[in-house]
């Protein structure tokens, strides 16, 4: 085509010419936002050009017309906006400005007020924590305005039916299954008021059906435990379960389930009439232990909660190593201070199970098997101390490990053992009560000592070490720790000791058990050959430590938290840390980072979840009197069907842990208590669809997986529409968070957390004529008080907050400012009291621990560290201890023992409590039940977390779930594909080649047939077909062999999705009346995983400090020392269900489309291998 043809032929319209070329670019520009003017060709505009040969606008002479900007610029600019808060569970917490047109949200972007925040004191935060936001947060607008949002309270069509009919009841007084359709029954839209009565009279109902004798025997004729009915005591709250889902995150409506619960004390007087002072509250579930989050060694060895530190003290330490945390993907809004740490000279150390994002920062990589952490820090430790690589005054100053232990009893030698006329050393930093009645309460601020009793002094009294110099005892009590302690202590060696009562015992120190152990079993080959990491990635990582003593920070997440034996984990890294005197400073120290579990920062909110029921406080200027009736529980026991831990008759769970069946539950913001819930599919078939459990609410501003199996879904406001203010803090920054007041309306018919609790309150009073129920909730509202009186008296009564005033924290935050918590240091971390100030940690010695003389640690072999195989999740023989040294301290009750046959291996319940004994070889020469029961079961499977998803945050909105993998497709051109995006199992190439799969391949996933997807799972039965694992199977050359992967935080499939694939005409697995979205074909992640236990967490007489105060208590604490579970405890045979393309007919076909396009790994075209090699780039010659 000529010039003319091209170039010059003009489109006339109203004075304004285009050439053809000008016109295509304009429109280029629009669609890419770049605007033809500033490209320099010519202006958009309707003045005549008199030489449009004269070349390109100079713009120094001229500007485009600027009209279309100005138009541009004023659709955008914004009517307003104001600051909302960010709050999922990933610890960030991070103030958001929304910008607001006509009334809707248009943009978000981050405050650029953290480095403005200050303390009480003037000290203001760094400025570099500027700006805080992620992609999920951007992503938020999609989720507020969406058609998932939970617009109005909605009833599932049977419950409704049950309620309206009268409560009918089966003989045994169950709740009959034609009433419990959940998943399928239609949800119906109510009145705020007509859920709330349905609510008031569902819990009037549950409490009175199951309390007094008749209720305990109908709980009998249901076939609970015996012990677990005897839990109830009688009253039938105590079968009423409350849960608000990691309620750090707002205490107001969060942590005002706990109150909920509290107030069902007022129920249960008026069921059972006990009286004021006798009536019992309901029952609270457990949030970071349920989650799976908690690392359960840490109390064992310091006896608090979590040891940990803002991640802004990476930049301290001159080594980093992160064990299993995923930093740049799962911390997003503080990465850059590992980054740059990096640049200042910091060497990072990854411990890792595959190549993940954070492994290209790592300076050096150690790969490992799944579950085998405890195995390498193991093997580092023997390296320490053979070659003499240890700090030997911190250890003898800050651990039990000089401490002496009889040979005949496995327990601590006591001074009164050796000297009969011993008397108890007067304490100063411990204070002594007589009973738990006495003990001071968890909101008091002017306390310094711990507190234990009486009898806990008596009982643990004073200990021994020997003198190295002159070969004496000398007693120590639990605060004589770092420089109150000044013996050179005998760390080796076996010696007689004289008892008082004559007898001649042998004792050793505890670094000599351990070196024992460690030398016999742990050698370099061993450990290299059990971990399945280089021999040399175990001696640099032991050599790293030594060379930077004090100036270390180990960091372990989630993954490793997430199997049965992440407490020995815990322990084995606890103790390289001690040998290298790097616990307790900026710059060396241990933490754990999963979830947002810190409660204690606010240790003032027992004013408002324990606030006495029968006298609240009224006045919004007074504190409140505190009267706890409520009980907490693991809420494992729920996922597990209020089953306990009982094998061939006998309990392994301590009396203090064991828990009530559950009959009703209400939960607030937690998808992952059900809808991502391990084991999800057995309690939706075995708990919510066979009516065992009669009741189950939940609050929610998103239709999640859970609403979706809900009998009352109320429906809260989002994180945008704050009309009664929060507050919330983080384990990994130092700032304290208060929710300002929305800038906008709200956007559907919901309401605050809180105010769905008062709401059913409100019934609650009508029904018993007890105004209390009204009272309780005073400050609930949107006018007056909007819950800043409950707040103010949570920060009145909470160290880290005292001084504060609500008010002026609320006006900060409208500027997007928070303010900084009132730590011992900034950046905060835990354990400079006992390392820098000498104070003694939680535990009987005052120090750490690393001996556990508890009868259920002797029992399983574990009174030192050790390694023991996952639960499931392993190649080789399940639940295995590691031993190969004859030490007289890992001697437990195996199966010859409890005199059991040998299949208890078989047994997945069995297996929990089993303890069998092999060395390395004998470890790698065994094998999986499983792989002897079928062929085909070959791989371990894990489901870390995502870099697009916190738990199931934001995984189903499209311009997320599109990225899910970066093959999404909004175009959805297989339809097969069951959203925008898909869930998917990553495998290595050579074994998917082995199996026969084709990158992309649909493919099944079966854990063991026992009990999953549930128990009782009909492979021929179509009723259970929704349940199994259906997904695409990806080549992923970053995993081992033999080890694949899931991300955990798809949604899964529920029955509405599973039947909306065959009956919607574009096979998107979306419901047709919630549109709840699945992102997998059928089944989830969750199909392979169930509840696992283990008797060492379960334990009555093990110490521990309570969440937040300073008392010391002994066995079940909730999120401190309970049940922990393992989601990732799954080894599962794949099978081949379909091809991975399809024909032209949309049919199963060949090579599925990225893999034909020859861009996916292991499959790569010449194009994409020249690519790769950085063929497309060249140099300039300048």
């Amino acid at each position: 085509m000529s010039k003319t043809d091209d170039e010059t032929n003009e489109t006339q319209g109203d004075g304004l010419n285009l050439t053809r070329r000008e016109l295509g670019a304009a429109a280029a520009g629009v669609a890419g936002a770049s605007g033809l003017g500033l490209l320099g060709f010519r202006r958009l505009t309707g003045e005549t050009e008199t030489d449009a040969d004269d070349g390109p606008l100079n713009p120094f002479e001229q500007y485009p017309n600027q009209g279309w900007e100005d138009h541009y610029r004023n659709v955008w600019e914004p009517d307003s906006s104001y600051m909302l808060t960010c709050q999922p569970n990933d610890t960030h917490n991070c103030y958001l400005e929304a910008s607001v047109k006509n009334g809707e949200i248009t943009r978000l972007g981050p405050s650029m007020g953290f480095g403005d925040a200050t303390d009480l004191d003037g000290n203001q935060a760094t400025k570099r924590w500027d700006p805080r936001v992620c992609n999920k947060g951007l992503a938020m607008i999609e989720r507020f305005y969406s058609d998932r949002r939970v617009k109005a309270p909605m009833v599932r069509e049977g419950f409704l039916e049950w309620y309206e009919d009268g409560f009918p009841r089966e003989a045994d007084g169950s709740m009959p299954e034609e009433y419990a359709e959940r998943g399928e029954d239609d949800f119906i839209e109510v009145e705020h008021d007509t859920a709330y009565e349905i609510a008031a009279e569902t819990f009037l109902e549950i409490a009175d059906q199951y309390s007094g004798d008749s209720g305990i025997q109908s709980l009998l004729e249901q076939d609970y435990d015996e012990k677990v009915v005897e839990q109830t005591q009688g009253a039938g709250v105590r079968s009423m379960k409350f849960r608000g889902g990691m309620p750090l995150l707002g205490p107001i409506k969060l942590f005002g389930q706990y109150r909920n619960a509290n107030s069902m004390a007022l129920l249960d007087n008026y069921v059972r009439g006990t009286g004021e002072d006798d009536a019992l509250g309901a029952v609270g579930l457990d949030n970071y232990s349920f989650h799976t989050d908690l690392p359960p060694g840490h109390p064992m060895v310091t006896g608090q909660q979590t040891v940990d530190f803002d991640l802004a003290n990476v930049e301290y330490a001159d080594h980093v190593i992160l064990c299993g945390i995923n930093f740049l993907t799962t911390k997003m809004a503080d990465c850059h201070w590992l980054t740059e740490a990096r640049l200042k000279g910091t060497k990072v150390t990854g411990i890792f199970t595959d190549y993940n994002a954070t492994a290209s920062k790592c300076d050096e990589l150690t790969i490992v098997r799944p579950a085998t952490d405890s195995a390498l820090f193991l093997g580092a430790a023997r390296i320490l101390i053979e070659e003499e690589l240890y700090d030997e005054d911190f250890v003898r100053k800050y651990t039990d490990l000089p401490m002496l232990v009889r040979l005949d009893e496995g327990e601590f030698l006591r001074a009164s053992d050796v000297d009969e006329n011993h008397e108890l050393a007067d304490l100063e930093k411990t204070a002594t009560v007589a009973d738990d009645s006495d003990r001071p309460g968890v909101d008091i601020t002017d306390l310094d000592e711990q507190v234990i009793t009486d009898e806990m002094r008596e009982e643990w009294g004073d200990f021994v070490v020997r003198d190295d110099e002159t070969g004496q005892l000398e007693a120590v009590t639990r605060e004589e720790v770092g420089d109150e302690f000044d013996v050179a202590a005998t760390l080796e060696g076996t010696f007689e000791v004289e008892l008082a009562d004559g007898e001649t015992v042998e004792v050793r120190p505890v670094f000599d058990l351990i070196k024992e152990h460690l030398v016999g079993t742990w050698d370099l080959e061993s450990t290299s050959d059990v971990t399945g990491t280089a021999p040399e990635a175990i001696e640099n990582l032991a050599q790293d430590l030594a060379d930077n003593q004090e100036e270390t920070l180990i960091l372990t997440g989630m993954g490793p938290n997430h199997y049965t034996n992440q407490d020995l984990k815990d322990r084995a890294a606890f103790l390289v840390a001690s040998l290298t005197q790097n616990v307790g400073s900026f710059s060396g120290n241990i933490g754990s980072y999963a979830g947002n579990y810190r409660a204690a920062y606010f240790n003032g909110v027992w004013q408002y979840t324990q606030e006495d029921p029968f006298n609240p406080e009224l006045d919004p200027d007074e504190s409140a009197e505190v009267d706890g009736r409520f009980d907490m529980q693991s809420a494992h026991w729920y996922a597990n069907l209020d089953e306990p831990l009982k094998v061939e008759g006998e309990y392994f769970q301590g009396d203090s842990h064991m828990h009530t069946p559950t009959k009703s539950v209400w939960i607030a913001g937690s998808n992952s208590f059900l809808g991502n819930a391990k084991g999800s599919y057995k309690i939706i078939e075995k708990a919510l669809r066979s009516g065992r459990i009669e009741a189950f609410f939940c609050s929610e501003w998103w239709w999640t997986m859970t609403c979706e199996y809900s009998d009352i879904v109320f429906p809260a406001d989002s994180w945008a529409e704050h009309n009664v203010h929060d507050i919330t803090a983080s384990v990994t920054n130092p700032f304290v968070i208060t929710m300002p007041e929305s800038g906008i309306d709200r956007i559907y018919n919901t309401r605050n957390d809180a105010q769905h609790y008062k709401g059913v309150a409100e019934k609650l009073a009508e029904i018993t004529g007890d105004d209390r129920f009204n009272d309780y909730w005073q400050f609930i509202d949107e006018d007056e008080y909007k819950a800043k009186p409950y707040l103010q008296r949570i920060l009145d009564h909470s160290n880290m907050t005292k001084g504060y005033d609500v008010n002026e924290l609320l006006d900060d935050a409208e500027d997007g400012t928070p303010a900084l918590i009132m730590s011992r240091t900034y950046p905060k971390y835990v354990g400079s009291r006992q390392i820098q100030d000498d104070e003694p940690w939680y535990t009987k010695t005052g120090r750490m621990e690393f001996f556990r003389e508890e009868e259920e640690f002797t029992q399983a072999g574990e009174n030192i560290p050790v390694h023991r195989e996952p639960m499931d999740a392993t190649p080789y023989e399940p639940n295995v201890l590691v031993d190969d040294s004859d030490s007289p301290v890992i001697t437990p009750d195996t199966p010859d023992d409890l005199g059991w046959s040998d299949t208890s291996a078989d047994d997945t319940k069995a297996r929990q409590v089993r303890n069998v004994i092999k060395t390395p070889t004998e470890l790698l020469d065994s094998t999986h039940p499983l792989s002897d029961l079928a062929e085909g079961y070959d791989y371990i499977y894990m489901t870390p977390k995502y870099r697009h998803g916190t738990h199931t945050f934001a995984n189903s909105l499209p311009n997320i779930a599109v990225w899910w993998g970066n093959y999404g497709d909004m175009h959805r051109e297989d339809q097969r594909m069951p959203f925008y995006g898909e869930g998917y199992i990553e495998m290595n190439p050579d074994d998917a080649r082995e199996e026969g799969f084709a990158d992309g391949d649909y493919v099944w996933v079966d854990a063991d047939p026992q009990d999953r997807p549930y128990p009782g799972y009909d492979p021929d039965d179509d009723e259970g077909d929704y349940s199994r694992a259906l997904m695409r199977l990806r080549y992923q050359p970053g995993l081992p062999e033999g080890v694949t992967r899931s991300w955990m935080n798809v949604n899964q499939t529920s029955h509405k999705t599973y039947e909306a694939q065959e009956e919607r005409d574009d096979g998107m697995a979306k419901a047709e009346d919630t549109d709840y979205v699945s992102l997998y074909r059928s089944g989830g992640h969750q199909s392979a995983t169930t509840s696992f236990f283990r008797p060492t967490r379960l334990t009555d007489s093990m110490p521990r400090k309570d969440m937040a105060g300073q008392n010391i208590g002994e066995g079940f604490a909730a999120d401190v020392h309970c049940a922990n579970g393992a989601p990732k405890e799954a080894f599962v045979k794949i099978e081949k269900a379909e091809d991975g393309g399809i024909d032209e007919d949309g049919e199963p076909d060949g090579e599925w489309g990225p893999n034909e396009k020859g861009i996916r790994p292991a499959n790569e075209d010449d194009r994409m291998q020249q690519y790769l090699s950085g063929g497309f780039a060249s140099e300039s010659d300048d």
